[in-house]
């Protein structure tokens, strides 16, 4: 063997991953997912129903411990007692993809954004937003989802960018935004559509 490769960073991953295998699975392990029926719920670890089996989809528990779900309403991620925690915004229909650590989920019929964790960070104060690209996320104040054929799209409402601090670092003017894109991103202002930058 090359000695050149193996240094004592490489010995202690080894050592790190031959432990994982040969030490038993830890009892704190979320719930795995079971089907009965037609419904989906969950199983502790050690095979007694730990939520009762309502759901149409249940998916596996993530590592910060909330799982998405589909029941009666849509998409919810639940905790691992099985209480809903929030309902994300749907995207090719699933739950909505996380951008810089952050997605978005709706309430009330506004829009925010949560952590891997479930936690909210940027409360639901807004008609519409676009997920983060590039440090920012185009937000719209005052717009209404309408239906354009199979899809909704956002109508009506000014549109600005926020941080993920959910600061507005670029404010309410536009009448459509893109996403940042290579430091750029498409408005419309006046009907027609430009570019921008950051700044």
């Amino acid at each position: 063997m090359d000695q050149r490769f193996f240094t004592a960073e490489n010995e202690r991953m080894v050592n790190g991953f031959i432990d994982a295998i040969l030490k038993p699975a830890v009892s704190t392990a979320y719930p795995a997912p079971f089907q009965k029926g037609e419904k989906w719920g969950y199983r502790d670890p050690g095979g007694r129903t730990a939520v009762e089996p309502v759901f149409e989809v249940a998916l596996e528990f993530s590592a910060e411990g909330i799982a998405a779900v589909v029941d009666s309403q849509g998409w919810a991620y639940i905790d691992p007692t099985g209480r809903i925690v929030l309902r994300p915004v749907v995207v090719d229909n699933g739950p909505d993809y996380f951008a810089a650590g952050l997605a978005r989920f709706r309430t009330g019929g506004k829009v925010g954004f949560f952590d891997r964790k479930g936690k909210v960070v940027i409360p639901a104060r807004y008609g519409f937003a676009r997920p983060f690209s590039e440090g920012l996320a185009a937000v719209c104040d005052s717009c209404k989802e309408v239906r354009e054929g199979e899809h909704m799209v956002a109508a009506g409402g000014r549109w600005g960018f926020i941080n993920p601090r959910g600061e507005l670092v670029i404010p309410f003017q536009f009448e459509d935004a893109m996403s940042f894109e290579n430091g750029r991103a498409k408005v419309k202002e006046a009907g027609s559509w430009k570019y921008i930058d950051k700044d």
